[in-house]
């Protein structure tokens, strides 16, 4: 699937996953069309980011437009976290998986909170 992705100082997630602008890519599902990326500003030791390549507006929207693919963006976020405990051995103590709404999604794109059980 071809994507085309929305670039603007208001949303730097795709510049990040392509690489236009700095950001740790923890992983990245190409066939998926997902992401998990590091958060710049972290709210637990490991505080990242499960999002879609796409910018299809906010985690609600993509949640009542497509369900589905909210759903496996759900289940993308917990199995590449699983995937990284060997690497981030804070994550064996367990993670959280959070979403905002409304107001609180400061930069509209579909996305999930991982954060470390502390």
């Amino acid at each position: 699937m071809d994507i085309d992705f929305f670039s603007s100082p208001e949303d730097p997630f795709n510049d990040i996953i392509k690489g236009k602008q700095p950001g740790k890519i923890i992983h990245k599902d190409e066939s998926k069309n997902f992401a998990l990326i590091e958060t710049l500003h972290p709210e637990a030791a490991i505080h990242w980011l499960a999002l879609t390549f796409e910018n299809t507006g906010t985690t609600e929207e993509l949640k009542q437009d497509d369900r589905e693919r909210f759903l496996d963006l759900i289940d993308f976020a917990i199995e590449s976290t699983k995937a990284q405990v060997e690497n981030y051995p804070l994550l064996q103590q367990g993670f959280s998986i959070k979403f905002h709404c409304g107001a609180f999604e400061t930069i509209p794109h579909p996305k999930l909170h991982i954060l470390s059980a502390e």
